[in-house]
Formats: C-alpha cells, sequence, structure tokens
C-alpha cells in the first residue's frame, strides 16, 4: 500500500486530465449552422449545445446526424436531490439506456441492448479484456459539469462503443478570486430512518493567479441498510458477487491544475474513487425476491474499490495545421468483488470456499491525438478532424488467496482514424469517416482452477482444474461512418447515418470458464473469441420552436457476433443478432413557469442460437430488458422561488424466449419528486424517490441473473449547497 501511495503521489505531480478547451471566437465562428434559441425567459439567447463527444472536435448538436442528449449541470443538481447515482440521470434522460439496477455494478445495464463506452472527459474507464462493469456509479456527479451521450454504434473514441457512448465532462476551474463551494445532505428509507440514514459531503475549490487556474473537489458518502417499498430489508449483494450501495463508504478527489500560453493551454489532472462496502449478510437467491439470509452472516473481505486516474492535456488552437489536442493518461484500477456462495443462481464457484472472491486490476497506459483542420482554401465549408490513438493494457483477476481466476494478459492497439465534413449547400451537411485499429495481445499460460459446480439442489461435483495454454494474437478493425443533416428550416432539420462500432470480446470471461468440463488441456486459439463488429443505421429528426422542442429516432442495430452471457449455461456464446427500436424526447413550455416532458424508447432484439442464419430466438433478459420506457415529467418554477419537478417513470414487462429459458420481467412504475428553494444565499433541495412507496421488481437487477430483486422503497432526501 505504501508503494501504490507514493506512485500516485508522483504521478499526482507528473501527469493528470484536462476538460477540452474553451472555444476560441474564431472557432466559433467556423462551426457554423449554430442556431439561436429563446430561453424560458425569452429575454438573453442562448447558443445551442456544442459537443465534443460525437465527433472529438467541438460541433453544434444540429450538425451531428445522428442522437444526441446532452444533460446540462442544472439537470444534474436537480436529480442530485433524488439520487447521487449516475445511473440514475442517464436511465431518465437518454432514451435507449435501460434502467438503473440500484445497484453499485452496471450488471445488465445495456445501451440500446448493446455494450457502453464510458468516458470522463474524452479518457475510457472501461477494462475490455476483462468486462466487469462497475464503473458509471462510482462517478462522482459532483464533479461533472455536464454528461453528453451520444445513441448508436460509434468507433471514434475506439473499442467498445457498440450501443452508444457516454462521456463525463468535469467542471473548470474559475476566471478570477477563488471560490469555495460545499453541499451536504442526508437520504434516508422511510421504512427505517434509523437503519438507512445515510449523510454525504462535498466541498469544492476553483481559482486561478498568475500562474495556474486550478480546481478542487473532494466527496464523501456512508450509506446503511436499504428497503423495498413492504419496508423489507434488500440484500447487501443481489446481483451476486456486483455489491450494492448499502453499508458502504465511497470517496472521491478530483484536482485540476492548468495554465494558458496564448493560443495554448496545458492542464495535468488527478482523481481517485475509492468505495467499501461490507455486507452484513449473504443473499438467499431461492426466495422470491432474493433476500436477505439473516441465518448466514457475511465473513468475507469487503467488496472494495482503489482505483487512480492521471492525465495531462495539452491545446493548441493556432496549430499550424488546425486545432490541436494531445491527451496522455494512466488508469490504475483495482476492484475486488463480494464473496458468492453457491446457489441455483450461482452454480460455479471456486473450489476452495474461503478465498472465492476475486480481485480485478488493470493498468492502462495511452495517448491520444487529434486534429481539427479546416481546408476554406479547398473548399468553403470543408474541414477534416483526425488523428491517432495508442493504449497499453495490463490486466490479471486472482482469487484471495493468489490464483489466478483469468490469464494474465496485455495488449497494445494501435488506431489512425479521420473524419471530413463539409456543407456542398446551405440545407445540407455531410459527415463521414474512417477508422483502422490494431490489436497486438499475449496471453500467458494459466491453469483455470477446479470449480464446484452445482447440478441439482444440493448437489455439487468438482470440476477439474484445466490448464489453458495462451499465446499471441493479433487482429484489426476498419470501422465506417457516414451520414447526412438537412435542415428543412430553422426549426427542423431530419438526419440518416450509418456507423459501425467495434468491441473486443471479454477474452477474461472465456478464460475463466475455458474448459468447463473437459479432462485436458486447451489451447486459447481454440476458445478465443471474435471481436464484435456492430452495423447501425439511423433515421431521426430534431425540432425546435418557440416552446416546444423535441427529437424522434428509429434505429437498427445488427452484428454478425454479437456477445452473450447465458444465465442458466454459465457460459459466454457469439451469435449473429440484430436489435431494433424507436426513441422521442420531447418538451413543451405551457407557460414560462410551467414545462410539460417525456423520454420515450422502445427496443427488441433477437438472435440466432442454432447458426442457420435465421434469427429463431430473442435475446436475453440481461441484453434486452422489458422493451418500454417511459418518463414523464412536469417542471414548475412559483413565484416565490420554488422550483418543483414531478417525474414518472414507467417501465413495461417482457415475457420471451431467448432460446435457452423464459423468464418473466414484471412491470413497474414509480413517481418521483425534487424541490430546491434559495435559503441564505445558498440553495436547499428535497428530494422524494418513488413517494408512493410501492413494491415493484427492478427490471434490469432481475435481468442479471433472472432472479426477481426488488427496487427501492420511499427514499427521502435533503441536501443544502452554497458557493462563496
Amino acid at each position: 500500500m505504501g508503494r501504490r501511495l507514493t506512485y500516485q503521489a508522483s504521478m499526482i505531480v507528473l501527469a493528470a486530465s484536462l476538460v477540452s478547451v474553451a472555444e476560441s471566437s474564431r472557432a466559433q465562428e467556423e462551426l457554423g449552422k449554430n442556431k439561436t434559441t429563446a430561453s424560458k425567459t425569452t429575454a438573453p439567447v442562448e447558443l445551442e449545445p456544442i459537443v465534443n463527444t460525437a465527433t472529438r472536435a467541438p460541433r453544434p448538436v444540429s450538425a451531428i446526424p445522428g442522437s444526441v442528449v446532452v444533460i446540462d449541470r442544472e439537470q444534474i443538481e436537480q436529480q442530485l436531490s433524488i439520487s447521487s447515482d449516475p445511473a440514475d440521470i442517464l436511465s431518465k434522460f437518454v432514451p435507449g439506456y435501460s434502467s438503473s439496477n440500484q445497484t453499485v455494478s452496471g450488471s445488465a445495464e445495456s445501451f440500446r441492448g448493446r455494450g457502453v463506452q464510458v468516458l470522463v472527459d474524452g479518457v475510457s474507464r472501461n477494462t475490455p479484456l476483462r468486462n466487469v462493469s462497475r464503473i458509471i456509479s462510482l462517478i462522482d456527479l459532483n464533479q461533472v459539469e455536464r454528461i453528453e451521450v451520444v445513441n448508436g454504434a460509434s468507433s471514434i473514441y475506439g473499442n467498445g462503443a457498440t450501443g452508444g457512448v457516454i462521456n463525463f465532462i468535469t467542471k473548470k476551474s474559475t476566471d478570477g478570486k477563488p471560490s469555495l463551494g460545499f453541499s451536504t445532505g442526508l437520504r434516508a428509507f422511510t421504512a427505517d430512518v434509523k437503519d438507512s440514514l445515510a449523510p454525504e459531503a462535498s466541498i469544492r475549490l476553483s481559482g486561478d493567479n498568475s500562474l495556474f487556474d486550478y480546481l478542487a473537489v473532494v466527496s464523501g458518502e456512508m450509506t446503511r441498510d436499504t428497503f423495498d417499498g413492504d419496508g423489507d430489508r434488500l440484500p447487501d449483494d443481489p446481483l451476486i458477487g456486483q455489491g450494492a450501495f448499502a453499508n458502504g463508504d465511497s470517496y472521491n478527489g478530483l484536482v485540476k491544475v492548468g495554465r494558458d500560453f496564448d493560443s495554448k493551454r496545458i492542464e495535468l489532472t488527478a482523481e481517485l474513487t475509492r468505495f467499501d462496502q461490507r455486507p452484513e449478510f449473504y443473499s438467499d437467491y431461492s426466495t422470491d425476491p432474493v433476500s436477505v439470509d439473516f441465518a448466514d452472516p457475511y465473513n468475507a473481505k469487503s467488496i472494495y474499490e482503489d482505483s487512480n486516474y492521471q492525465a495531462l492535456k495539452f491545446d493548441d488552437t493556432e496549430f499550424a495545421l488546425g486545432n490541436l489536442s494531445i491527451q496522455a493518461f494512466r488508469n490504475d484500477i483495482e476492484k475486488r468483488f463480494a464473496d458468492a456462495r453457491i446457489s441455483v443462481a450461482n452454480p460455479a464457484v471456486y473450489i476452495n470456499p474461503d478465498e472465492g472472491q476475486t480481485t480485478l486490476t488493470a493498468d492502462q497506459l495511452g495517448l491520444r491525438t487529434t486534429v481539427d483542420t479546416k481546408l476554406d482554401s479547398i473548399y468553403d465549408s470543408l474541414s477534416l478532424t483526425w488523428g491517432f490513438d495508442f493504449t497499453h493494457d495490463e490486466t490479471s483477476q486472482h482469487f484471495q488467496d493468489g490464483v489466478e481466476a483469468i490469464a494474465p494478459m496485455e495488449q497494445d492497439s494501435y488506431a489512425g482514424f479521420v473524419q471530413a465534413e463539409i456543407a456542398p449547400m446551405d440545407w445540407l451537411q455531410l459527415r463521414g469517416g474512417i477508422r483502422y485499429e490494431r490489436f497486438k495481445l499475449e496471453l500467458e499460460d494459466f491453469t483455470r482452477p477446479s470449480y464446484s459446480f452445482l447440478v441439482a439442489p444440493g448437489v455439487a461435483v468438482p470440476l477439474p482444474a484445466v490448464d489453458v495454454t495462451g499465446g499471441t494474437a493479433t487482429y484489426s478493425e476498419t470501422v465506417f461512418n457516414i451520414g447526412a443533416v438537412v435542415y428543412l428550416s430553422d426549426e427542423v432539420e431530419v438526419f440518416g447515418a450509418f456507423s459501425q462500432g467495434y468491441s473486443l470480446p471479454d477474452v477474461g470471461g472465456f478464460t475463466r470458464r475455458a474448459g468447463l468440463g473437459a479432462v485436458g488441456p486447451v489451447d486459447f486459439s481454440d476458445i478465443a473469441p471474435e471481436a464484435q463488429l456492430v452495423d447501425n443505421y439511423e433515421v431521426g429528426m430534431r425540432g425546435e420552436w418557440e416552446r416546444v422542442r423535441g427529437s424522434l429516432s428509429a434505429y437498427i442495430s445488427e452484428s454478425d457476433l454479437g456477445t452473450t452471457f447465458d444465465v442458466s449455461t454459465n457460459q459466454v456464446s457469439q451469435q449473429k443478432e440484430r436489435v431494433y427500436g424507436l426513441e422521442a424526447i420531447a418538451e413543451a413550455d405551457i407557460t414560462e413557469q410551467l414545462v410539460f416532458g417525456g423520454v420515450f424508447s422502445w427496443s427488441e432484439g433477437k438472435r440466432d442460437t442454432d447458426d442457420d442464419g435465421d434469427l429463431d430466438s430473442y435475446l436475453p433478459n440481461n441484453r434486452i430488458g422489458p422493451p418500454l420506457r417511459l418518463t414523464g415529467y412536469v417542471n414548475y418554477e412559483t413565484d416565490f422561488d420554488l422550483n418543483l419537478r414531478l417525474e414518472g417513470v414507467y417501465t413495461g414487462s417482457r415475457d420471451r424466449n431467448d432460446g435457452v429459458q423464459q423468464v418473466k420481467i414484471d412491470n413497474a412504475l414509480t413517481f418521483n419528486l425534487a424541490a430546491d428553494y434559495p435559503l441564505l444565499d445558498g440553495t436547499l433541495s428535497l428530494g422524494v424517490e418513488n413517494i408512493l412507496d410501492v413494491e415493484y421488481e427492478n427490471p434490469t437487477a432481475s435481468a442479471s441473473r433472472n432472479r426477481p430483486v426488488n427496487g427501492f422503497g420511499r427514499v427521502v432526501s435533503m441536501r443544502y449547497s452554497r458557493t462563496f
């Protein structure tokens, strides 16, 4: 631990990360198509959102040939009154993103039925060689200025975005004198306030001087027991080894230091994430719903996260070839999972039950280079965004006695990309691009350890250890995208696009299950999965009038080698598959004080389970949850400065045969309330989640292992924030 802390301290001095450089006035003039819209007060005029995530260079949303969602700081603050979990916010604002499973894990949370690439300031947080999903819910929203979301397959940031990209953009330092801000709050379940009372706090300091500008954010949260709508205590580990929020502590810290040199800027960032959950009891997966096994106290190590992220970014808006951005980063990731007993939902466990927990470590180094080049001398509106990426990844996972759970791996990836855009006519914007990426993967020889396998209730048989021969594999992907935006009027645009994304297979997951039932050695070349290439087709429209705004889109997402974890067989498989859906966002200003809005999504997916070319079965619940999701809301600003938001969240049911089994997930409807009021030069906020305290089945948590898991009962939150 001492070595780790010393190294972390040195890395804070030497490296870190940066939010995108503030756009210069020249860049704003060249962007074009920047439509203006009246604010709700009809007095000031504001530019439409500028996004980097869809293109790696600043562009207005109206120029993007695809679905884009921007969640701003005001919306984040409002949702913090109800929940501090980023997955909750995404599920309400982003059509296509599944409901939150209300745990620390993202298990079964999908984006348009596929994987999602999670970025913080443009740097990936994914662990592609061992696809564990404990990412989004550990991001501290106190650090975040806005969230940019690109729906649909994308490769602009490389591997992982088969369903979409979510980029959390952290706050910038403030100009001028130092600024100090803080927030503090309490949350509790009304079923048992005493045993669920959970405090949280955050402090932010920012400013600049003659040498540099700076930002520091430190946050902490402690949680206790959680309860469902019937007042029953929820399990501390409902998703088999993934953990939850109950009885845990989380701490996040962000330090950002930067300096401007005329047209240039350099910025360093260091971030740490700590999470420590101490379950009190094991879970009983044989009950409906999954429950706390009060007769079986949890006696293993805690569920733990000790991850650190550092980056250094350099920007030059007057580089000879255009706007230049260079970003170097390091991710040092350590995740320990819960101890999980053998059960009907978890049939295979390590043969040594006292050491059955695993810890994942990943050390990632990378470099991203982006150049935004204007080619006005060739054609007035022609521009190229191009660059090069490199990533080195070392990943391993081991049991607590040191035995490897997966084959230790190293991978280098090298990529180049170019995106071109042109507006041949005032009413038409065209965009297209290509990315080539080459991977070199090295796997060490390892022995897949022996497991106990449950063949019938109370009957387990040993599965012998199997030697797995490693080796070196080299593979590459070339992906394309092309799209167009047609401006029908100043208020309406339509778009259509074809885009490709790719995802490296969960190589670690395959090696962990290598040779189940085999008696001899296994060569990795015989079990190696192939990379998943996804073709995404989308058409849609956006409109913004004086009092009404909205978007509508339809998509089809296809792949010959989708990757699916079958719960009943404990196996990962790859088959041809197709996902399709409809999405819509609408909002209307009824008056200057009253706003109605809604977010709608419907999706479904099928796969080919017998490799005959026909899509004969539906995708399992952990890929496609209930197809229908709808969030409706009302925002009301009173005459006495009280702001209110009432929202209803509905998820439909699903009862499909996935080719292996058919498990029904029930529908659910909950209502939430957020309120804020200015007080003592700050803001007092009140939130109520699940106002009616209904007992319901969490659709995403239940889909993770096809075991019914209840959702949260009524949670009341109070929060106060102020900036000096």
